[in-house]
């Protein structure tokens, strides 16, 4: 009697089953590792825009110029930067005219929103980008010569402080 070496048929189909099952597994983790590294370093941006806007704000404070904190919230916070991240385009008036690339920040002029749109989903068939706005506001007190009052009794309101906020996409478009 003849004795077989190798592998049979069905020993190689299971051994390709059991690659293909690995390999969809790997390539699914994968994948969520880029997303989560893409909002990281879209975080870290964001950081280091708060990060300029405070210290601008801090600046302005010290040299008394307070009355001109209020101008931040009409600026591009990138311009704030020293250097700005590779993946900005730029501002535009009107971005819906422009087709701006996944992965990349954008300063839309006309409504003051710092714009990022992720590479999330943008390779998959029928699978949208995310878009994450922000815009700069100014958190203000009201105040009468007796001090902090309500809203509905105060003409006069102090500057408390600014922050770049992230807007909800539904009031972003």
């Amino acid at each position: 009697m003849k004795r077989q070496h190798g592998f049979s048929l069905f020993e190689l189909a299971v051994v390709v089953t059991i690659i293909g099952v690995l390999t969809g597994t790997l390539l699914t983790r994968l994948r969520w590792y880029q997303e989560e590294a893409e909002l990281a370093a879209m975080h870290r941006v964001v950081a280091a825009l708060r990060s300029s806007l405070n210290m601008r704000a801090a600046q302005l404070i010290a040299e008394g110029k307070q009355h001109q904190i209020e101008q931040l919230a009409t600026i591009n916070p990138m311009s704030l930067l020293a250097q700005k991240p590779a993946n900005y385009v730029g501002e535009y008036f009107t971005p819906q005219n422009f087709k701006i690339s996944p992965g990349n920040w954008f300063f839309n002029r006309k409504k003051l929103l710092l714009v990022y749109i992720t590479r999330t989903g943008a390779t998959l068939p029928g699978a949208a980008s995310k878009q994450f706005s922000y815009r700069i506001e100014l958190s203000r007190t009201l105040e009468d010569a007796n001090g902090p009052k309500p809203a509905e009794t105060s003409d006069r309101t102090t500057i408390e402080g600014i922050v770049l906020n992230e807007v909800p996409s539904n009031l972003s478009r």
